[in-house]
């Protein structure tokens, strides 16, 4: 409207100097009209993905990590290559989530100016996809303040310079490619971890959205939940994605549950085995959440002191809330060292009387246990040289405040008005005198169906964001799911899982791309720092992604 205008003064002051005084009607041409360039990019029309010819597009694909982990300055030019595009084709998918480290880009020593080695890269990718018929949806995995996930990347929340440069940076990225057909969206911010509420997310996101969008109307941006506010594991009724509005916005959340099943004996995890899948004896519940303990059981004397048995109290289950319950290993502000070995947990009937044992454990692996503290003191372990009956148990050192271990592979479901009791063999070495080092039985509520471990269980995850979805009129994204490599060895079931989290989405209709292409823990093809290889491929899998999506 505003050129328009400053076209017609101009014509019309021509017109005025150019007249004869004998020209009593000069002729005032119009302007040429303004013709919108059409919209070529994806789109959202309704609950479905469109082309600029309203052909339904549905993504389906796997992620390019690009070494975002190692923080390189340059580009990760040994991650892939074109040759890599086309082994994407082959398997029937046609998006590639392509992660980006800020430092790609953008030096903390030089903020707001940007490399040409970066845009080039970009560039390049952007090419082979488009020789390959690929969409690739560029997501920030790595902003300024710190990767998320690993709740490592507060200055992106702290300090608000952080964020003035992501969304500086994403102006500049969406300003280069608002035209670009092949990009099919942005993912503003991958993982976030606020450290104080969602709302933080929320003011952040919209920031992202608004400065993309000022530069960049048309391109789909893939909003993330938050996949937790740090110190919290709960979701809010939103399932803690932020409360945004603009136009194009696919929402999208990460497929990983059961954690551990799919992050097992892995070393940046820490779980031990996890197990397989699927596997009827395995307990499996969404956004369960701590509920009680049995506080009143006996606890290891302060000092030095040689195994001794304890016999915990029996706990009767009046409250319906109690849904599920695991042994504990309680080593509260120990300061020396506790050893737990030889546990057992006991159920009685409504009278008392003995009906069975429910768990008998001689804590001769740390497999599943996993290490809490309330203010990050302490440490676990397995000890290989002092045991009860042999010569390993677990212990709990070092912390200073609550702590505990837990293990969510032996949940049992106890039985209304029946009576349990967890028993053991504890071991003190400089317990502090204000200590209190126990065995206990942790019960857990949730508002979800528990289920086992099989594909109604894995259903139910998702289920959770489609019902949200149906109620927002939303579009969703699985912009990650996957198994560790040691889910495809030993008969762990790696590939059922992969089958049955493809079926559950695309009966869905909720787009996805697998985590991951390329890395030691989760790709297709391992070997870091050296391009893909067939021969250190995880073919059966290539396979099955071939058979499900050609």
């Amino acid at each position: 409207m505003k050129l328009a205008r400053f076209y017609f003064l101009l014509s019309y002051s021509l017109v005025l100097f150019s007249c004869s005084d004998n020209d009593s009607s000069p002729t005032i041409e119009e302007p040429d009209p303004i013709i919108e360039t059409p919209n070529l990019l994806l789109q959202l029309s309704g609950n479905q993905i469109v082309d600029a010819s309203k052909n339904s597009v549905y993504l389906q694909g796997v992620a390019f990590g690009n070494e975002i982990w190692s923080n390189s300055l340059v580009p990760p030019e040994t991650h892939h290559s074109e040759i890599d595009y086309q082994r994407v084709k082959n398997m029937g998918m046609n998006a590639i989530r392509f992660y980006m480290n800020y430092r790609t880009f953008e030096d903390d020593t030089n903020p707001y100016n940007y490399k040409q080695s970066g845009w080039d890269w970009l560039d390049k990718n952007i090419t082979w996809a488009k020789n390959k018929g690929i969409y690739l949806i560029l997501n920030m995995h790595a902003p300024q303040g710190g990767y998320q996930s690993q709740g490592t990347g507060d200055a992106l929340w702290d300090d608000v310079e952080n964020q003035n440069r992501l969304a500086a940076l994403w102006k500049a990225i969406a300003e280069r490619y608002k035209d670009e057909v092949q990009i099919a969206g942005f993912g503003p911010v991958n993982e976030p971890v606020p450290t104080s509420s969602i709302s933080q997310w929320t003011e952040l996101a919209q920031k992202l959205i608004d400065e993309i969008r000022s530069v960049d109307k048309n391109h789909l941006l893939f909003i993330e939940k938050a996949i937790y506010v740090k110190g919290s594991n709960t979701l809010d009724s939103n399932l803690n994605f932020p409360n945004v509005h603009g136009e194009n916005l696919i929402y999208e959340f990460h497929g990983y549950d059961p954690l551990s099943y799919t992050h097992q004996l892995l070393d940046f995890a820490n779980l031990g085995d996890g197990g397989k899948y699927p596997d009827e004896n395995i307990i499996e519940v969404v956004n369960v959440q701590w509920y009680t303990a049995t506080f009143n059981n006996p606890s290891l004397a302060s000092g030095t002191n040689n195994w001794n048995y304890f016999e915990g109290e029996l706990y009767k289950i009046t409250d319906e809330n109690i849904k599920i319950a695991r042994p504990a290993l309680v080593g509260g502000n120990v300061g020396g060292k506790v050893y737990f070995d030889d546990i057992v947990v006991n159920e009685y009937d409504e009278n008392g009387n003995f009906t069975r044992t429910v768990l008998e454990m001689n804590l001769n692996s740390k497999d599943s246990w996993n290490y809490w503290s309330n203010n990050n003191t302490g440490e676990s372990g397995l000890a290989t040289n002092e045991g009860h009956n042999d010569t390993m148990s677990l212990f709990i050192q070092n912390a200073t405040d609550d702590c505990n271990m837990t293990n969510s592979k032996v949940s049992f479901v106890p039985t209304p008005n029946f009576y349990y009791q967890i028993n053991g063999w504890m071991k003190g070495e400089n317990a502090a005198n204000d200590s209190y080092c126990k065995l206990r039985l942790d019960f857990y509520t949730t508002d979800s169906p528990i289920l086992k471990r099989n594909k109604e269980y894995l259903e139910s995850v998702i289920g959770k964001f489609t019902d949200w979805a149906q109620t927002k009129n939303a579009v969703l994204y699985m912009g990650e799911f996957g198994a560790g490599y040691p889910c495809f060895q030993d008969n762990k079931g790696g590939l059922q899982f992969v089958e049955d989290m493809v079926t559950i989405a695309k009966k869905n209709n909720i787009h996805f791309t697998y985590h991951s292409y390329h890395e030691d823990s989760f790709g297709l093809y391992r070997g870091y720092g050296t391009l893909p290889d067939p021969s250190n491929a995880n073919q059966p899998l290539i396979d099955l992604f071939t058979k499900l999506l050609k």
